[in-house]
């Protein structure tokens, strides 16, 4: 699941106050047991965190003022050559 992979590398960037100022960034990754390199643009923002039911006071999102996103983009797959 190379998307997933980025997606959760994305997420351990800097976030930017917003998704708009976010800086990308080149994520690569190597596909285990193939010769394949995902490569993705990704970015991460602040964002606030959602909303929780108060009946539910042990859920861990109650203590967060914010959480960050993460987005990424695909550019595309490279080869590695088995010299």
């Amino acid at each position: 699941m190379p998307r997933q992979a980025a997606l959760k590398a994305a997420r351990t960037l800097e976030p930017a106050p917003s998704e708009e100022e976010a800086e990308r960034v080149t994520l690569r990754l190597r596909e285990k047991g193939t010769q394949k390199v995902h490569e993705y643009e990704g970015w991460a923002w602040k964002d606030s965190a959602p909303e929780v039911d108060e009946a539910d006071d042990d859920f861990w999102l109650n203590d967060l003022d914010d959480i960050t996103k993460a987005n990424v983009s695909k550019q595309g797959i490279e080869y590695i050559d088995d010299e």
